[in-house]
């Protein structure tokens, strides 16, 4: 079957992609899931994560190339884990700012306490958006304040979600004004020279930080001073957060020590670091994306879509080799 990206955009729902995240994080995953492969050219990219995750019919591997001319295209195939039988093909353009968005509002709603928050996101895009739009799954929004350097493209996404969600919606000029007096900071955009986005002075204490948009070593997000002051630091993949993203590359170069506030999505799903996260003045979610969250809400997105009769067939098999 093959479903577009429009059907998984028109399928997915907040609350059952949260519940499925959420579950998949509730069991120990590793070695489901492998860690990402990269590989560069010469002004190109690809990358692909693997995993099998517990408890679905599905395993998968999201791949996407970045070309020469700034274009990027997602595939997700998932293949039966009885049979080995490929029964999808998956245009995972939205799955990305889909899980992406799903799996920080796992994390935010066990790391925020449970009352009305105020919403600060630098950034427009898709994934910030997207971001608005799970947290409000999990929260009571009092009201969101967004910065992105483009001003009718902040503007753009402050009336969309206002008019979607009823929640007070502003566009702001500077991510100081974006942050000041926010309950919950999500930094979903880098710079076009990979200038810091968000300075760790400015967060409040008791602020929840997600940050999602810095990835790789050449990316930056954070200033050195935003790792520095979270005390807790839950992160989907510990190795390729602290190994391959930027911002934490820089940090270590800066001398800062952020070993001992490390804690995995799992545990803190499972509720093994509870007395931290209750003794945690400054926490931090940091995602650089994960298998198992493409392959959850792929399937998701491939068993709706069946229902709704959005993907259709195509005249094209595996042929399966008997071991």
């Amino acid at each position: 079957m093959f479903v577009s990206a429009a059907a998984t955009a028109a399928v997915l729902d907040w609350g059952e992609m949260i519940r499925a995240v959420r579950a998949a994080y509730s069991v120990p995953h590793p070695p489901q899931t492998s860690v990402r492969a990269v590989a560069r050219g010469n002004g190109t990219s690809i990358r692909g994560l693997v995993s099998s995750p517990p408890g679905t019919r599905c395993m998968g591997a999201k791949v996407f190339g970045v070309a020469r001319a700034r274009q990027v295209t997602y595939l997700l195939p998932l293949f039966d884990q009885e049979t080995a039988e490929l029964v999808a093909l998956v245009d995972a353009l939205h799955i990305t700012a889909l899980r992406t968005a799903a799996t920080s509002a796992v994390a935010v709603d066990r790391l925020a306490p449970r009352r009305p928050a105020t919403l600060c996101v630098l950034g427009s895009g898709d994934e910030a958006q997207a971001h608005v739009r799970a947290l409000a799954a999990v929260r009571t929004l009092r009201g969101v304040r967004l910065f992105s350097p483009n001003p009718a493209n902040r503007e753009r996404a402050a009336q969309t979600l206002e008019r979607e969600l009823r929640v007070p919606c502003a566009a702001v000029a500077s991510p100081a004004d974006a942050v000041a007096g926010a309950d919950l900071v999500v930094a979903a955009a880098r710079s076009r020279d990979e200038t810091p986005i968000l300075d760790g002075a400015w967060l409040a204490p008791g602020v929840v930080l997600v940050s999602v948009g810095s990835t790789v070593p050449e990316q930056r997000e954070l200033d050195v001073r935003s790792i520095e002051v979270c005390d807790l630091i839950v992160c989907d993949a510990v190795h390729e957060v602290v190994n391959e993203t930027g911002d934490f590359l820089a940090a270590r170069a800066a001398g800062v020590a952020f070993e001992d506030k490390l804690a995995t999505l799992n545990d803190l799903v499972a509720h093994k670091v509870d007395a931290r996260v209750a003794a945690a003045r400054q926490p931090m979610y940091k995602s650089v994306g994960a298998a198992i969250q493409d392959v959850v809400i792929g399937e998701m997105a491939y068993r709706a879509a069946i229902k709704l009769g959005l993907a259709p067939e195509l005249d094209a098999r595996l042929e399966i080799k008997h071991l």
